[in-house]
């Protein structure tokens, strides 16, 4: 046997049930054993002296009135009785009155036997036996017939009442086998096994029905706690007892089901903290980023401007064209300066949501057109041609905003673009109402993981930027937030030969 099922519940109260049964057959027993025999020798004894006062109250000196009633006392009690008068005569007694009878002799007639020829000639009685029956008028004692060293059968004597009657005082004597004590004895003593054995053996079939039974929702809700410890909630408890038991499994379905929404929160909230700290690593990263490049922006500028300043202010140059030159050249350096900061605190006013768009509706043609003329250098420089014809659509939005956000599709379109290569603006009303301005540009696509992050902020594919190629970084995440603050979208894709970049706006939207 193992020891879990040693020490299992159901074991144990199988165990505890069965050593009850074999505690209480075994305590009959031995009471059966130890004082059985005194137990009946003393109600023997009760019913003897019951006997005696019965025949007492009623004998009157003659044998006629009560032979009757003594026969049927003898015949149900198996009692012996004998009436002898105080001249020694018998006048009724078990055996002679059958002898009388077979000699057709006058029953009312004395019948005188010799001492030794009564059958009681063996008992004596003590001088205490005479003075308990001085007292209550009878005494017991143990009889054994004259004749018994000859017989084979064990307890041949008998338990027998010697008692004086008041009328004419004769003396009754009333006894009883001793042979029936053993025998009823031994009698009980085989009932009581056999009724013992089959006892113990319906006590130990009931108890492990009931330990089987009692134990089977405890061994339920166990299972169901050993999962819940594994963090399985499926289980359940299934009984549908009412009692402590079963509220206790139920207790344990709504202790499981509360524990797995609680863990399920938790895990909800660890993913969201988990996916929060990893945007913040990635935005911080990107911030990191950013800030390198636009230190690395602004530290050439800065150091132009520094340059030719120092140059003026020592004379290093005499010519008027020089000096010309170093002053163009800090101009430019401090409007790409001016640029850049404008960028960022138009980001961080859309961000912050102090810069609200006040829409209107905007012909997205003649913007197109006021971009294209402003960006015509930058194009003509290497040979792009900018299509905006497909643009006769209205788009209620900022103007001022529209604008950055074409004139920065515009500016990557133009940067990005082989040189010789075709740039199409083009706008059309979505089936919804609200209105898409798209540009498409010849070009290496971009990669699958950049288009989803091209617009967040302090985000650049270029990696390896220079002042000649790739913008601050800063340009698409504008977009984005404009597209936000106009309730609309934005977003890239690849196409056949080239990429598209695209802004959408809900029409007639009141911001």
């Amino acid at each position: 046997m193992s020891r879990f099922v040693r020490h299992s519940i159901k074991f144990k109260l199988f165990a505890v049930i069965s050593a009850i049964a074999l505690a209480f057959v075994g305590i009959l027993t031995a009471l059966n054993v130890f004082f059985y025999d005194d137990y009946y020798t003393f109600e023997r004894r009760g019913a003897l002296a019951d006997l005696y006062r019965d025949v007492n109250r009623t004998y009157d000196g003659t044998i006629t009135n009560i032979s009757d009633s003594l026969e049927q006392l003898e015949n149900t009690t198996g009692v012996r009785v004998s009436i002898v008068s105080a001249t020694g005569i018998i006048q009724y007694d078990s055996i002679f009155r059958e002898q009388r009878a077979q000699m057709n002799d006058d029953s009312t007639a004395p019948f005188r036997v010799q001492l030794y020829d009564f059958p009681l000639s063996g008992a004596t009685l003590t001088q205490e036996n005479l003075e308990q029956m001085k007292r209550q008028g009878y005494t017991f004692t143990t009889v054994v017939d004259r004749d018994e060293p000859t017989r084979r059968m064990p307890h041949t004597g008998f338990l027998a009442l010697v008692g004086r009657l008041d009328a004419n005082n004769a003396l009754i004597i009333a006894r009883v086998p001793l042979a029936y004590v053993e025998q009823n004895s031994s009698f009980n003593l085989t009932f009581l096994a056999i009724t013992g054995l089959l006892t113990l053996a319906v006590c130990i079939a009931l108890a492990y029905f009931v330990s089987r039974q009692f134990t089977r929702p405890l061994i339920e809700i166990e299972e169901v706690a050993t999962a819940m410890a594994e963090l399985d909630f499926s289980k359940q408890y299934t009984g549908a007892a009412t009692d402590e038991i079963g509220r206790l499994g139920q207790s344990i379905n709504l202790l499981s089901e509360h524990l797995a929404q609680a863990i399920c929160a938790l895990k909800g909230t660890n993913e969201e903290l988990a996916h929060e700290i990893e945007e913040k690593e990635r935005i911080d990263s990107m911030r990191r980023e950013f800030i390198v490049n636009v230190s690395h922006e602004l530290k050439t500028p800065i150091a132009l401007i520094q340059g030719y300043a120092e140059g003026l202010r020592v004379g290093i140059t005499t010519s008027d064209d020089d000096r010309e030159f170093y002053c163009d050249t800090i101009v430019d350096e401090a409007q790409h300066m001016n640029h850049l900061v404008m960028q960022l605190l138009d980001l961080s006013k859309l961000e912050l949501g102090r810069e609200t768009p006040e829409p209107t509706d905007v012909d997205l043609y003649g913007l197109c057109r006021s971009v294209a003329e402003k960006t015509a250098v930058l194009a003509a420089e290497r040979d792009l041609h900018l299509d905006y014809t497909d643009t006769h659509e209205s788009m209620y939005a900022d103007y001022g905003m529209l604008e950055q956000v074409v004139t920065n599709f515009v500016s990557n379109a133009i940067r990005y673009t082989p040189a010789g290569g075709h740039i199409t603006l083009h706008a059309a009303t979505e089936p919804d109402g609200a209105v898409t301005f798209a540009i498409e540009n010849e070009g290496e696509p971009i990669a699958e993981h950049d288009l989803e992050m091209i617009f967040e902020k302090f985000y650049r594919t270029d990696k390896a930027r220079s002042r000649e190629s790739g913008g601050s970084g800063i340009g698409l995440s504008i977009v984005r937030a404009i597209a936000d603050a106009h309730g609309g979208a934005c977003g890239a894709e690849n196409t056949p030969g080239g990429v598209r970049f695209w802004f959408r706006v809900p029409a007639k939207r009141a911001v």
